[in-house]
């Protein structure tokens, strides 16, 4: 992984103890020492005045590719740091036509890699939603316990158990026939996807964001009005950036009207089977499938018969003879080994593309990539070639 993740910029870790009392090298130095500066003239209110202002990076106009969930939340993040002139989104696939729109959209880390950085990402993101989300009832997320179940025991509590203070083994009453341990979150979510898509379109909008439905063939397009790109396109990566490490996970499920008063997944180790139950505000999610490598978009009835099949297994109450199907659905998740999230600068150091893609499981992350793309922004910026033309213009 790229190393802009990671490490701060070293040349802002290096104190410039020669320019305390000159506050006219003050100006002219660049923005990594000024800093520095601004550290070293705590005594002196006008450098630090000096200093503060030289010390802020231009205000650009920001361009993001792809208009997901994670497009939506990374744009939404950038318009609220107040860091930008401007926030606009370029995609080929607006909502509700977008892979985001079929998913189930229930928060929980899985189908995603590093573990270190998911745990991090996913809790910020689980924080955020608390705070701004789930309290709107314009947004379409609800609160909703959930129950992962193993028909073998798993003795081991899973790596993300640390963030979330409801976190419990499963009881033995929660348990379906055939199934003998599981986890259990009180406190979980879910969001509606037909209804949560279009609140993030209305929030960002909201914000002063722009949106156009316009497909990128060559990232040198974006180049001509955009000096920093945000790259959201998730299998889009495979041509736009020749990355032949992302590839789609397909994923069909099934839209009912039945619903109950809890989640339920079981995850199966091998194969490409993922059965789920996920009831939301207005209907129940029941899935699935995680078949890697698999382009096909249109529901096979073969899926359809083994989804039913399986959930029946885990509550009667989802019987076929007894549930009512509104839609199928086909979706094909972005899955990489890991996500994508790191600065790559092209036209000789002068055009900055932050990529942020390859999460399989979005919603659990979406907004703490976010902020992580505003903050690997802040690191590049200033390593753009023509970075002293854009302050001199402040």
């Amino acid at each position: 992984m790229n190393q802009n993740r990671y490490n701060n910029n070293k040349n802002n870790n290096n104190n410039n103890n020669n320019n305390n009392n000159n506050n006219n090298n003050n100006n002219n130095n660049n923005n990594n020492n000024n800093n520095n500066n601004n550290n070293n003239n705590n005594n002196n209110n006008n450098n630090n005045n000096n200093n503060n202002d030289n010390n802020k990076n231009p205000k650009i106009n920001l361009l993001i590719i792809g208009c997901g969930c994670i497009g939506l939340s990374t744009g939404i993040i950038a318009l609220k740091s107040g860091k930008f002139k401007s926030v606009s989104i370029w995609a080929k696939d607006l909502p509700p036509n977008t892979t985001s729109n079929k998913a189930a959209a229930l928060w929980y880390p899985f189908l995603c890699n590093p573990p270190d950085l998911v745990c991090k990402w996913s809790e910020e993101t689980m924080q955020y939603y608390k705070q701004y989300i789930i309290n709107d009832p314009k947004s379409g997320t609800i609160v909703n316990r959930v129950n992962e179940i193993f028909k073998t025991p798993h003795p081991k509590d899973p790596h993300w158990k640390h963030f979330i203070k409801s976190f419990r083994r499963i009881r033995k009453d929660e348990l379906p026939d055939g199934y003998v341990d599981g986890y259990a979150i009180d406190d979980g979510f879910v969001m509606d996807t037909d209804i949560y898509m279009n609140y993030l379109i209305n929030q960002f909008k909201s914000l002063g964001g722009v949106i156009n439905q316009r497909k990128v063939v060559d990232i040198r397009e974006t180049f001509v009005n955009f000096d920093v790109v945000v790259n959201c396109t998730g299998l889009g990566s495979r041509e736009l950036f020749n990355d032949r490490t992302i590839f789609p996970s397909r994923g069909q499920t099934i839209v009912i009207k039945n619903s109950m008063d809890r989640s339920i997944i079981e995850e199966e180790e091998h194969g490409d089977i993922i059965t789920y139950i996920i009831p939301r505000l207005n209907n129940t999610v029941l899935g699935g499938t995680n078949q890697e490598h698999n382009y096909n978009t249109n529901p096979t009835k073969k899926d359809t018969e083994q989804i039913l099949k399986r959930v029946a297994s885990i509550s009667p109450r989802f019987a076929k003879n007894r549930i009512e199907i509104q839609t199928v659905n086909v979706g094909l998740r972005p899955v990489r080994d890991e996500i994508r999230l790191e600065n790559q600068f092209f036209e000789g150091g002068s055009k900055l593309v932050v990529h942020n893609y390859g999460h399989g499981s979005g919603f659990t992350v979406s907004w703490g990539c976010a902020f992580e793309v505003v903050k690997l922004i802040d690191q590049g910026l200033p390593k753009l070639l023509h970075f002293n033309k854009l302050i001199s213009k402040l």
